[in-house]
């Protein structure tokens, strides 16, 4: 019973050690959608940026945003934003929305 008892606690402490909170499932899922629209393009995003700018708009729904370095090291290479709205729940991730955004300092100017 006393066994029994220390799997719940020492499951959790493993969970949050992973990293396993919602708006790391919902960066995974971004991440994932990301690599289907790019299928074929070289591009270069970390899970780490979108789950770094995750904002809960409501219990279940994240919006995330991440750069996206397309062509890099090469003298095409240039920068978007993604953002990715998800929905999470128990069975895992959805992406509800998906945008890239320019990011171009010349038009700022």
């Amino acid at each position: 019973m006393r066994a029994a008892s220390m799997l719940v606690p020492i499951g959790c402490l493993m969970l949050s050690a992973c990293g396993g909170g919602p708006a790391d499932v919902a960066a995974k899922a971004c991440t994932a959608e990301v690599a289907t629209r790019m299928a074929g393009k070289t591009y270069e995003v970390n899970p780490k940026d979108f789950a770094a700018n995750a904002q809960s708009e409501s219990a279940d729904t994240f919006l995330l945003k991440a750069p996206v370095t397309f062509d890099k090291g090469l003298s095409t290479e240039y920068k978007q934003t993604c953002q990715c709205r998800a929905r999470v729940d128990k069975s895992g991730a959805a992406v509800l929305f998906m945008q890239f955004d320019w990011d171009n300092p010349a038009v700022k100017q």
